[in-house]
């Protein structure tokens, strides 16, 4: 029959293409051996607990913040006093200016530490060297507070908030963290 195929002339079709050997069957998930990217299971209790800990700096940025606005007059009265030669239109203007400017540095930061935390429990190793980054920061910011002259209030959030930027940093430098990063990279 196939030389009646070929009588009109046709060369026979060629072989399907081969794509060299099938690939092995991937490790038990949790494996050390699992493939790069394959599913490790839900983040062990540290990540979660640091991811959980960045949606609590979140939610300390957005109190920061309605607090700021609450105190505008506070506020006032410190640029007044470090400022004497201002007039009114100039207090104003910046009172109004530094307003503006933590609470759009505080959405940017709120958004950015939720997206941090959703990304931290996906086991994303890029995340985490962020997390340390802006933790490792804040926790620099929170002793440096100690060295202003700030209202209590104002000390104890700063505290508060370093105290929450080292657990994470912490949290993250465990050996369980470590591993679960470890196999999904």
């Amino acid at each position: 029959m196939s030389e009646q195929n070929n009588a009109g002339g046709h060369p026979p079709a060629p072989p399907p293409p081969t794509y060299g050997a099938p690939m092995p069957p991937m490790a038990p998930i949790g494996s050390e051996f699992a493939a790069p990217g394959a599913p490790a299971g839900p983040a062990p209790k540290p990540v979660a607990t640091a991811a959980m800990l960045l949606l609590v700096s979140a939610a300390l940025g957005v109190i920061g913040v309605i607090v700021l606005w609450a105190s505008k007059s506070s506020l006032r009265d410190a640029i007044a006093k470090k400022n004497p030669s201002f007039d009114a239109d100039k207090l104003n203007t910046a009172v109004n200016a530094a307003t503006i400017a933590a609470s759009v540095f505080a959405v940017i930061f709120v958004v950015l530490f939720v997206w941090l935390s959703r990304q931290l429990t996906k086991g994303k190793n890029w995340a985490r060297i962020v997390t340390w980054i802006l933790t490792g920061l804040g926790v620099i910011s929170a002793l440096t507070s100690l060295a202003n002259p700030n209202a209590a209030l104002t000390r104890a959030f700063d505290l508060l908030g370093g105290v929450i930027d080292l657990s994470i940093l912490v949290l993250l430098l465990q050996k369980p963290s470590n591993d679960f990063f470890r196999r999904r990279s």
